[in-house]
């Protein structure tokens, strides 16, 4: 059995800390399933998405994970990985902890108690947006789940994938171990995005929510509002860029069961937005 490690990079002297991590952590492990480390490259800086595809193309792994060019992992990840997977064959998507370093301080930022569960109830809550962020690096996926899948845009590609493999997704495994360390303020591909990005990204997110069961769109487009929100409450220079929001602040704002203060809060981002 092999895990396919893919690690996109769009800066060649960034990830010396985070390919020493890796190593390090698989070296730790004294089992029988091996590891491919996938470094791909986007030095021409023409999205991420170029340089996770290629990592699609390239694994020949049975599972897959990613690691982003900046971060690190803990020795005990590997090993942490390949421990449940051994004893645990059944499931499709492994769900694990993260650290964040930030100014310099580590922390913490997300520790799941250990349990199953189903796959659809999984897939709506991370889709819908009520989950945690779509980032795909705290998480090992069966690599058929992945079968004719591609990477879009230049900005918010986690979750343009996990709008299509999520789906396919019939159990989840969460385990408590903390074991992955993002690094805030790095030299990840995010850094190259420019504000037009996410005109690109919406129109990728309406072209998949519309292949989803008629009963998880709706819920797909808040999760794609709630997202949207809060980068043009952060960024001043996404306001004003893309058409293609309008659908998704109308969702979330006639919803129901959303509290007044977040009703304002959509009111604050598109008047931001349209100024």
């Amino acid at each position: 059995m092999k895990i396919s490690i893919i690690i996109p990079i769009g800066d060649k002297d960034a990830w010396g800390e985070c390919e020493k991590s890796i190593k390090a952590s698989i070296a730790a492990y004294s089992g029988d399933i091996s590891a491919e480390m996938l470094p791909c490259w986007d030095i021409d800086h023409r999205g991420a998405y170029v340089a996770r595809n290629e990592g699609l193309s390239r694994a020949t792994g049975d599972w897959i994970t990613w690691v982003d060019c900046d971060d690190v992992v803990e020795v005990a990840w590997f090993s942490t990985i390949c421990d449940s997977i051994e004893s645990n064959p059944w499931f499709d998507v492994l769900v694990f902890g993260i650290f964040e370093i930030k100014d310099g301080e580590k922390r913490t930022i997300y520790r799941p108690e250990k349990h199953f569960e189903d796959g659809e109830s999984y897939a709506r809550w991370m889709i819908g947006g009520t989950g945690m962020p779509h980032w795909l690096w705290h998480r090992v996926f069966r690599k058929e789940l992945w079968s004719g899948v591609s990477f879009e845009g230049r900005v918010k590609q986690d979750y343009h994938a996990s709008l299509q493999v999520l789906p396919r997704v019939k159990k989840v495994l969460f385990i408590p171990d903390v074991v992955y360390t993002y690094v805030r303020h790095g030299h990840g591909l995010s850094n190259y995005v420019q504000p037009m990005d996410y005109d690109g990204a919406c129109k990728g997110f309406l072209r998949q929510i519309e292949k989803l069961p008629q009963s998880w769109q709706y819920e797909a487009r808040r999760g794609v509002g709630l997202m949207m929100v809060d980068v043009i409450l952060h960024d001043p220079n996404v306001r004003g860029t893309n058409k293609y929001l309008r659908p998704f602040f109308w969702d979330l704002f006639v919803m129901g069961g959303m509290s007044l203060r977040f009703r304002v809060k959509c009111i604050l981002a598109a008047l931001c937005w349209w100024k």
